[in-house]
């Protein structure tokens, strides 16, 4: 007996040791206060009690019984009981924390606790009142109603290996493997008591917890290296537990703009100065309520619970960024954008703070703080929308090119036409190019959009043959980013094969500001589309301050008139000098010119005084479909 004893308080002093190694090391570094870390500290210190009174309880009753006073025993024999039984129960709660992350926790767990905890409270008090303990010698009567708890005890464990089963997608391995080896374990231990008498449970529960902290609860996980602050993943963990209670935070983002311009200048040591130092500011000012997130490098984040928190980090935040930044003596510049975004009311997810972010630093002049509205949201969530429909709109050749004709002025004709692609979504109707092209230019789709207008123009030239019916040429809008495609003239020259087109029913339209990006390699490519045999059209003419200058560098054929330029000169009288100065210098540039926006008689005259070679609007046309414009040409030009 003495001998299982003494084996017994090995394994119990085996485990106090573990659990203070462990306690001292998850201490000693800071902890965001989550469901799961509070239940797992919870888990930690009645493990590390159970131990304790394990021991207590074998010094006391197997080795010290005649010099222990009986009531000492007696309570030391209580508590070893009721701390080793109440471990299963924390640990099925906290396991089931970990099996539903950030959801929130079934109700059959807060009752099946209930039960078990009365269930072992009952059973505990009749086990005081009936457990018999010799008072000279260590022999005792157990009774019976030991087995209960017992029975909660496993039934605890069997429950938790439910959860897991019933959430084992939502579980990395990890967590399963950590799960099930605690259950297991405490199986074993139980098995050895019963044959051996030597308790080993406490042991269990000290390696369970050693486990857990090394694999799950890691503090490497959650902090940023550099600056010492919790991560992007400490945020995301966080804020999806204060969402799924139904709280409202208010999060405040702050961002070095200029990080890459720091790091340029200074290199990677001297951008980490500048983000510590604006981490130690910072820091000063959350206060030991909040706690600050450093995410995507120059980032930084604080999690506000009510709107005071937030006014007074917001006093702080300006006094701490108007302060200097020095790097070894130097004054750097540092440039803030700051924005605050409040969930639920504006954010729904923690993955809208990095496209509300985007969206202010794109569509705001910047300074001071900008506090986020659900019309950004929106209009963030109208762009996936749109980009989603344009994915699929490529996938499934849903673009459709309709085509504007364009009346020549000498010849009483319809000569040519302008290809538009359109985009009709099955879920949001009709998108406006004026919408949906800006973003094709932003994520590079437009290449793949212009490559299918290109493709959908030839193949109406190659089987239609609209040229049958007077018209020479058609104009297709050419984006910045396909003039600077490396690949663009042999795209081209394939896909005019592929449909027997002559490159001279082909002129690109190129808008004028397009050209005020990577001008070498942008004049480089339109040299050769233009000796290749395309025309060239400068779209959009007047709406800039460097035409002139693109018309007499660039090899352009043809120049659009902005159809704002054309409308001011009906109205305003002074645009009317403008334009008949205009007319003669254009012509002895050698180029043919094309008035946008025609919309009345009044204006086709007035036009055809001042000059104009062709005229397009309204007023002849509005864009139409492929067999549209060709009964349109066939009935105008015969």
């Amino acid at each position: 007996m003495i001998y299982s004893a003494l084996i017994g308080l090995g394994f119990d002093l085996c485990a106090i040791v573990i659990c203070i190694i462990i306690m001292c090391n998850y201490y000693s570094v800071k902890r965001k206060h989550t469901r799961t870390e509070m239940l797992f500290q919870t888990f930690m210190w009645s493990s590390l009690f159970a131990a304790v009174m394990g021991v207590l309880s074998l010094v006391f009753n197997q080795f010290y019984p005649e010099e222990t006073p009986l009531w000492l025993r007696y309570m030391a024999r209580m508590l070893m009981v009721i701390s080793v039984h109440g471990v299963g129960i924390v640990f099925m709660i906290y396991a089931v924390a970990e099996s539903y992350e950030n959801r929130n926790l079934p109700k059959s767990v807060f009752w099946l606790s209930i039960i078990l905890i009365v269930a072992d409270a009952i059973s505990i008090a009749i086990y005081g009142c009936t457990y018999v303990m010799d008072i000279q010698l260590s022999a005792a009567t157990y009774p019976a109603i030991i087995n209960v708890m017992f029975v909660c005890h496993y039934f605890a464990l069997t429950a938790t290996a439910v959860y897991m089963l019933i959430n084992r997608r939502f579980l990395r391995v990890r967590k399963q493997v950590n799960i099930l080896f605690f259950i297991v374990f405490n199986l074993v231990a139980t098995i050895v008591q019963f044959y051996t008498s030597i308790q080993i449970s406490d042991f269990a529960f000290a390696v369970s917890v050693m486990l857990i902290y090394a694999t799950l609860r890691r503090p490497e996980d959650e902090l940023e290296p550099v600056t010492g602050a919790f991560n992007g993943k400490a945020l995301k963990d966080f804020l999806a537990i204060q969402l799924h209670s139904g709280r409202s935070v208010e999060l405040f983002v702050c961002e070095i703009k200029n990080m890459p311009v720091i790091n340029s200048v200074l290199g990677h040591v001297g951008g980490e100065a500048v983000l510590k130092e604006l981490a130690e500011r910072l820091s000063k000012i959350t206060g030991k309520v909040n706690y600050l997130y450093c995410i995507d490098g120059s980032k930084f984040a604080v999690l506000f619970n009510d709107a005071d928190e937030y006014k007074h980090f917001k006093g702080g935040y300006i006094k701490a960024i108007g302060k200097k930044f020095f790097v070894s003596g130097t004054i750097v510049p540092v440039d803030m954008f700051a924005c605050l975004i409040r969930f639920p009311e504006v954010g729904g997810k923690i993955s809208d703070v990095d496209s509300i972010m985007k969206y202010y630093r794109d569509n705001s002049a910047g300074g001071g703080i900008i506090e986020a509205s659900k019309e950004a949201v929106m209009s963030i969530e109208r762009s996936e929308k749109v980009g989603y429909a344009v994915q699929k709109a490529l996938e499934n050749n849903g673009f459709e090119v309709y085509y504007q004709p364009i009346y020549e002025i000498k010849t009483r004709k319809f000569s040519g036409c302008e290809a538009l692609v359109r985009l009709n979504d099955p879920e949001l109707g009709f998108i406006s190019p004026n919408e949906f092209i800006p973003l094709a230019e932003k994520d590079g789709t437009i290449v793949d959009i212009g490559r299918q207008v290109v493709s959908s123009v030839c193949r109406f030239i190659g089987e239609d043959k609209p040229q049958r019916y007077g018209v020479r040429y058609i104009d297709i809008n050419l984006s910045i980013i396909q003039c600077l495609h490396p690949d663009i003239i042999e795209e081209l020259r394939n896909i005019l094969g592929e449909y027997g087109v002559p490159v001279g029913m082909i002129t690109f339209e190129i808008t004028e500001t397009a050209s005020s990006k990577e001008y070498k390699r942008l004049h480089s490519n339109l040299e050769a589309l233009h000796a290749s045999g395309y025309k060239l059209s400068l779209d959009d003419f007047g709406t800039g301050f460097s035409s002139m200058e693109f018309l007499i560098n660039f090899p352009f054929d043809v120049v659009k008139l902005d159809k704002s330029l054309v409308t001011a000169y009906m109205d305003e009288p002074k645009y009317e000098t403008i334009l008949q100065h205009y007319m003669p210098m254009l012509h002895g540039l050698g180029v043919k010119i094309v008035a946008e926006g025609v919309e009345t008689m009044e204006m086709v005259r007035t036009l055809d005084k001042l000059g104009c070679d062709y005229l397009q609007g309204y007023y002849f046309s509005r864009p139409v479909s492929r067999g549209d414009y060709l009964e349109f040409i066939r009935v105008k030009n015969a």
